[in-house]
């Protein structure tokens, strides 16, 4: 992806927590201190856990809240979609911002985010895509501090627009849970994993069941346990860099290959 100039470009946000979200609103707000034309197309309610879901059964509504606002009863996928082949139809934009989540998007959380998938969706279809997240204290997902993305999020979207990026990468940038002032730096890092499963399933009545994450539960977070990460010699994983107070920028792609598998397979499988 070429460089490019955020005073220059139309750019479209989504998101994965719905059109009236408090990160969605914030997000807005950053990138029109770079651009007057920005469009959100976002899903209607919450959408979160969706990953890259498309909507092939049922039909979708889109509504127009404002000149360059609309919802989709739809998912994250389904908006960008929607929103670059029905919406801005005389012009496609240049960017892709999916965010501000509520929530970290790191480690596993890759493949269940909505908020991740957007921004895949947006590298399908060759727009250059970038996912945006902020992280909370366990168990006050209502109570979210904004204070690292309003801060750092316009700077950081300045820069590393400037310097571009591969064609078929997409970024992710997750925000610590701190004031401002206690962010530590920026790391470029690579996807980590937890330790144990952050997934909750509760039974509610007898084979009637609901999932929930265990961030979102009221306990303290030293009663989840430790995270395990394995990282690129050099670089942090992003599960440790914003637990440790950290900005973290993690470079993805849509290529799941594990190419130290492939060798072994090839000799090992019998023809």
């Amino acid at each position: 992806m070429p460089p490019i100039k955020l005073k220059d470009t139309r750019i479209l946000i989504t998101n994965d927590d719905g059109y009236s979200a408090q990160g969605i609103k914030l997000l807005k707000e950053i990138a029109e201190e770079f651009s007057n034309d920005v469009w959100v197309v976002a899903p209607e309610v919450e959408k979160s856990g969706a990953s890259h879901a498309l909507t092939f059964k049922g039909e979708m509504k889109l509504k127009m809240h404002d000149e360059k606002l609309f919802s989709l009863d739809g998912s994250p996928s389904d908006c960008v979609a929607i929103g670059l082949d029905r919406v801005l139809t005389d012009r496609r934009p240049d960017l892709i911002l999916s965010g501000i989540n509520s929530g970290c998007n790191v480690g596993e959380d890759v493949t269940y985010s909505g908020t991740i998938a957007a921004a895949m969706e947006g590298l399908i279809r060759r727009v250059p895509s970038i996912a945006i997240s902020q992280n909370y204290e366990s168990g006050k997902k209502n109570e979210i501090l904004w204070d690292a993305s309003q801060a750092y999020l316009g700077k950081i979207l300045e820069n590393i627009t400037e310097i571009g990026w591969d064609e078929n990468v997409f970024m992710s940038i997750n925000f610590p849970h701190c004031a401002a002032k206690d962010v530590k730096d920026i790391q470029i890092t690579t996807q980590g994993n937890r330790d144990t499963d952050d997934l909750v399933i509760y039974e509610k009545e007898r084979n009637v069941f609901r999932f929930g994450l265990r961030r979102r539960l009221e306990e303290s977070v030293s009663e989840i346990p430790p995270a395990s990460n394995d990282s690129v010699e050099g670089f942090m994983t992003d599960v440790k860099a914003v637990a440790d107070m950290h900005i973290s920028i993690t470079p993805l792609h849509l290529d799941l290959t594990h190419a130290g598998s492939l060798e072994s397979l090839k000799k090992g499988i019998k023809q």
